[in-house]
């Protein structure tokens, strides 16, 4: 069964330590897959407010683009 007939949810957890953004798929009967891992940015939100908005956009586009009923609601 391809990925674009899975359905799946996301869930998202942070390495503290390592600054490291983890996202995993989650399925139905419990399992989990790696999606994907993204270093968190370097600096603070007050810091650097563009970065930290570049980097909330690409985590929210990922998101919608790998799930399959965001993509069917959405068109993509």
């Amino acid at each position: 069964m391809g990925k674009s007939t899975k359905n799946y949810s996301h869930v998202l957890e942070i390495d503290e330590e390592k600054r490291l953004l983890i996202i995993n798929r989650v399925f139905k009967d419990g399992t989990q897959q790696l999606f994907t891992s993204v270093d968190l940015p370097g600096k603070t939100f007050s810091d650097d407010e563009q970065g930290f908005r570049d980097f909330a956009q690409k985590l929210g586009e990922n998101l919608l683009i790998d799930s399959p009923v965001a993509r069917k609601l959405l068109g993509l």
